[in-house]
């Protein structure tokens, strides 16, 4: 998929994978998402690169502040109509801006509802069929009336695969490329025969070793699918499972794959939470050079202790920017059964470090769409100078925890609950979509807040001449300094904290001056940040000629 990535958000293009090394890795991640950039084609103006703790040899009372996503105002963008999606639209799949057509599209899975579940049977788990989505805009949706299946009743309908042709369906890749003249449109897929299915077949080929496997499909439109190969051999427990699958230039994939890891917290394990053998959930990173046969598992990201509760991981869904990775995790609480999004960041795509624990999309109160579960997209869309996530707004909890009609009975705190997780309930969710600005997505904060100063020295960093700008914003009452410093952390005379002009009010891309200079020495090679109500997105050196 060789298409031009935005000069916004996108870093620049790699094109090449290096071998054997936890860097290369890395480098396979989403070098070539598809970015939009302003109607027009206008030019983005240049963001900061990537701020994250590495930045820095010492930092003094300042801690990370998380920016919220702000849910959209048409939210929900398309809700259950049809009785093939009454019980939930919108997981499980991917949204993007077709760069062949200019139509926003979405492949995801629809589950038909259910008014009333018997005891612990519940029909709708293995009824996930793929189905089809078109916009003009990414806020007014439609279902298109395909020839492709038909309802009981005779009607057209949206669906791509139904279940007669491979039973459920999940996790829909699609990976566009204009440059395929002739399957420009190339998709893997979870597919799974129903419990009930006498030949466990997924169309022409065999079906999944375990309860579900990955599936490989191309199409000439997007709409009309070809099943190509599989079950794919992802390896490792979960029957070859990942959650999504992503495409580099050079023609190789990376799967991130929800893996399975030992109970190593036993006081921080749920008994009712439906994991097999008592394990937790992990994401992990698999790789292909032909998206046939697959690496085994790099660790991506799991519990530790800094996370609160019951935390989980389900899916990490990443975008390439200036200077390494930014991911949304689909975070999940085991003791509230609550899926919600936090932000993460890497430089090599492999190893994550998260700014907070905190939600980055909170669920808001159960029953509003999302009240229940928040289902990321494949990846996060870039459009103008706002950062998308579209995802499935699920008003039901991941699994029942206070039904008094089944057993055993578990005391956690001061309540008696019960886990019923055995099957899968109905999601009931809406197609919603939360945006951020692109360049403030975390900032670093004085912890103490108030009139106390917060403190961060640069590493060294080797800038040959240019000018320093950042991207901040400054509360009343506070304001941001910065002194420079030799190699040695010695203040450069004319360039200290006392001499630079304070920053107050909002600024990006603004210059620092000083009564030395706008220009600093090439001496200076490292940054005393001086902050005080102050919230720091980012810094570059840049030179005269690109202000």
């Amino acid at each position: 998929m060789r298409l031009p990535v935005s000069d916004g958000l996108a870093g620049r293009r790699v094109n090449t994978l290096v071998r054997g090394t936890v860097a290369g890795i890395g480098l396979l991640l989403l070098t070539t998402l598809v970015v939009q950039g302003r109607p027009g084609g206008e030019r983005l103006p240049k963001r900061m690169p990537l701020l994250m703790p590495d930045d820095f040899e010492s930092m003094k009372l300042v801690s990370w502040r998380v920016e919220e996503g702000e849910p959209d105002a048409h939210n929900p963008l398309l809700e259950p109509a049809m009785p093939w999606d009454s019980g939930g639209i919108m997981a499980h799949g991917t949204v993007l801006r077709d760069p062949i057509d200019g139509l926003w599209k979405a492949w995801q899975v629809s589950t038909p509802g259910e008014a009333e579940l018997d005891g612990l049977r519940v029909k709708v788990g293995g009824q996930r069929r793929l189905t089809y989505l078109e916009s003009e805009d990414g806020i007014t949706w439609r279902r298109p009336k395909l020839s492709r299946v038909h309802w009981i009743d005779g009607r057209r309908t949206n669906i791509l695969l139904d279940l007669d042709s491979g039973g459920t369906a999940a996790y829909a890749s699609v990976l566009v490329d204009p440059e395929n003249r002739e399957w420009p449109y190339e998709m893997f897929v979870l597919r799974g025969p129903l419990a009930t299915a006498h030949d466990r077949q997924v169309g022409h080929l065999p079906g999944p070793r375990g309860k579900v496997g990955g599936y490989r499909y191309r199409s000439k439109n997007g709409v009309d699918w070809r099943l190509i190969e599989g079950p794919l051999d992802l390896g490792g427990a979960g029957g070859g499972s990942f959650s999504y699958i992503y495409r580099d230039p050079d023609g190789s994939y990376a799967a991130i794959c929800k893996s399975y890891s030992g109970n190593e917290h036993g006081d921080r394990f749920i008994p009712y939470d439906n994991t097999p053998h008592g394990s937790l959930r992990r994401l992990s990173l698999r790789m292909s050079e032909d998206g046939r046969a697959w690496s085994g598992e790099t660790p991506l990201l799991g519990r530790d202790w800094r996370d609160a509760g019951y935390a989980q991981f389900m899916e990490l869904c990443p975008l390439r920017v200036l200077g390494g990775f930014v991911a949304f995790v689909t975070a999940y609480d085991a003791s509230n059964q609550t899926t919600m999004l936090q932000l993460a960041a890497s430089r090599d795509g492999v190893h994550w470090w998260r700014p907070d624990r905190r939600p980055a999309l909170p669920n808001p109160p159960l029953g509003d769409y999302g009240g229940g579960m928040i289902w990321q997209m494949h990846h996060p869309i870039v459009d103008g100078d706002r950062m998308y996530v579209y995802y499935a707004g699920s008003e039901g909890l991941h699994g029942e925890i206070h039904d008094t009609r089944f057993g055993p009975r578990i005391e956690v705190g001061n309540e008696t609950v019960i886990g019923m997780q055995t099957p899968t309930l109905p999601v009931n969710s809406a197609l919603c979509r939360a945006s951020w600005r692109g360049d403030r997505l975390w900032a670093l904060v004085p912890s103490a807040g108030g009139v106390t100063w917060g403190e961060a020295v640069t590493r060294l960093r080797e800038r040959g001449g240019g000018q320093l700008v950042v991207n901040a914003r400054v509360k009343p009452g506070g304001e941001l300094r910065v002194g420079l410093l030799d190699a040695e952390g010695r203040a450069i005379p004319g360039y200290s904290s006392d001499d630079c002009v304070a920053v107050t009010g909002d600024v990006v891309g603004h210059m620092m001056h000083w009564r030395g200079g706008d220009t600093p020495p090439n001496n200076a090679v490292k940054m005393h940040f001086h902050m005080r109500r102050t919230f720091l997105y980012g810094y570059d050196w840049i030179k005269s000629s690109s202000i």
